[in-house]
């Protein structure tokens, strides 16, 4: 090889070799003979090599023509595969979106999410990873993630963080307990109870103790579990009261054994965001998963796509 060829002149190639005619191959793609002949006599440069070997009445390959043109046709397979599959991307058909999300936020919010994805592009296969905040900004950071929604807060150079939506932290009580025939509960009580919850490392008991903490407030911790599902069922039994983001008990109804209670004198309220890499490509996937964010959060703010 010479010099480059392009797939103009492997499409000549092809059909020159199945036509047998520099003639009949223009007429079939739509060019002028001159143009087709100086194709190949272009192709025939790079190579190096004649391809054809001109006859009175048609043109044949030669054995470097019968080599390229074999490859020719799998190159040419290769683009018309290549231009199916893009074009199955742009129309959502096939593709491959990862998110990464928060225990809190993938429990009580975004299954449902999850679903309705699914069921408007099935062809979409998507990867969810579950983690804590740390975790998921380093999988994002790393091209591991596409994107990945926290309730937590956090900031690093060249991660993009779009705010969401906010909830408010509450009191639960079980139906035994006195703090459940309460409507809401003052900053300075909260200490003269016992509490059941989440572990100091996790995301949402930092964000509590740090805004308690601005208040001059250290709950009475008695037991810490690992899961808000957990917390709730002892809960239950009346013997301990928690604090929980208020989307882990909005499911939940007035026979459910669970008594809500508002949180007065604090602003207990915490920001959910989806984060991605600042230089990262919005795929036609993430942006369909964007676009259901909006849809269901129109206070979210600016998303990408």
């Amino acid at each position: 090889m010479t010099g480059y060829w392009t797939l103009d002149q492997l499409r000549a190639l092809v059909e020159v070799a199945r036509t047998g005619s520099f003639t009949r191959a223009a007429e079939s793609l739509a060019l002028s003979q001159p143009a087709v002949s100086v194709q190949i006599r272009t192709l025939e440069q790079a190579v190096g090599l004649q391809l054809f070997e001109r006859r009175p009445r048609n043109v044949v390959l030669t054995d470097a023509g019968r080599i390229l043109e074999r490859y020719a046709r799998q190159i040419l397979k290769m683009e018309a595969e290549f231009a199916v599959e893009i074009s199955d991307l742009q129309r959502l058909e096939r593709g491959l979106l990862r998110v990464g999300a928060g225990a809190t936020p993938s429990i009580f919010t975004l299954s449902g999410l999850f679903a309705e994805y699914y069921r408007h592009w099935p062809g979409v296969e998507l990867q969810v990873r579950i983690g804590r905040t740390s975790e998921l900004v380093s999988h994002v950071m790393e091209d591991e993630l596409d994107l990945a929604i926290i309730a937590s807060e956090t900031s690093q150079d060249g991660l993009q963080r779009i705010p969401i939506y906010q909830e408010r932290c509450v009191a639960i009580a079980g139906a035994g307990h006195p703090l459940a025939a309460r409507q809401t509960i003052s900053l300075p009580e909260l200490p003269k109870h016992r509490f059941v919850m989440l572990p100091p490392d996790s995301g949402f008991r930092r964000f509590l103790n740090r805004r308690l903490g601005e208040h001059g407030i250290t709950i009475n911790v008695a037991m810490e579990l690992s899961s808000l599902e957990s917390i709730k069922e002892v809960v239950r039994t009346g013997v301990l009261v928690s604090i929980v983001p208020e989307t882990a008990v909005s499911g939940e109804t007035e026979h459910s054994g669970l008594s809500t209670v508002a949180i007065a004198g604090a602003e207990l309220v915490r920001q959910t965001c989806a984060i991605q890499r600042q230089d990262k490509y919005v795929s036609q996937a993430m942006k369909a998963f964007y676009g259901l964010i909006r849809e269901r959060w129109p206070e979210a703010g600016p998303l990408p796509g």
